[in-house]
């Protein structure tokens, strides 16, 4: 859905309040306020605060798709090289929508959640998992890895730690004295993605056979 100057003004601040406060302890009345825009014209774009929610998620979920199926596309080189750009892109896209993650892991931690929410994450872990077990399963084929491994595990690994480092931003931040978020991505993705990617070629290159 394409989603006028407006809306997207609307959808970025209410991200960024629900990132901080919540979904059920933020307002439409909250959000019109900082995004400086009439309570009236919020509610005749999203109807209602769980409209705008649904409406948030499908604006990132189907961004964050697209950017997926293009890394997979538009990369060369052999699967390893693939599946390294492809993590790092999926890593860099975290880092950079980390507000967003915040919400979708709390909102998919919740019994309560909308089922639309749940199932459109699931959809999109679903993919993710796909396209990853695609490019595994290729590279074993060309004995690039020395095993077929479960994409499970590569996400768990890359995509694991770095929500964990996402949700201690505030710690390590004080620990590293880092003063914004964007000087805290760029620590991590210098400081800790090689390791991540070591850990990457431990599991897709040890063969038991050996």
């Amino acid at each position: 859905m394409k989603w006028n100057e407006k809306q997207q003004k609307i959808l970025l601040v209410a991200e960024e309040i629900f990132s901080k406060k919540g979904i059920d302890a933020s307002s439409i009345r909250e959000i019109s306020k900082q995004a400086k825009i009439n309570i009236a014209m919020v509610s005749y774009y999203f109807g209602s605060k769980e409209k705008l929610v649904e409406a948030l998620f499908e604006m990132r979920l189907e961004k964050l798709n697209t950017s997926l199926q293009n890394l997979l596309e538009n990369e060369s080189g052999d699967s390893m090289d693939k599946l390294s750009s492809f993590l790092q892109g999926y890593l860099s896209r975290i880092l950079k929508e980390h507000e967003f993650h915040r919400i979708m892991l709390r909102e998919y931690s919740k019994t309560d959640s909308p089922i639309q929410i749940k199932e459109g994450i699931k959809k999109m872990k679903l993919e993710t998992l796909r396209i990853v077990q695609e490019m595994i399963d290729t590279g074993y084929e060309q004995k690039i890895f020395g095993r077929r491994a479960h994409a499970e595990a590569i996400i768990s690994v890359v995509i694991g730690s770095t929500s964990y480092l996402i949700l201690n931003e505030n710690t390590y931040s004080d620990k590293w004295q880092i003063r914004t978020h964007e000087e805290y991505a760029v620590y991590i993705e210098d400081n800790f993605y090689p390791y991540l990617l070591d850990s990457l070629k431990a599991i897709l290159m040890y063969n038991n056979e050996n």
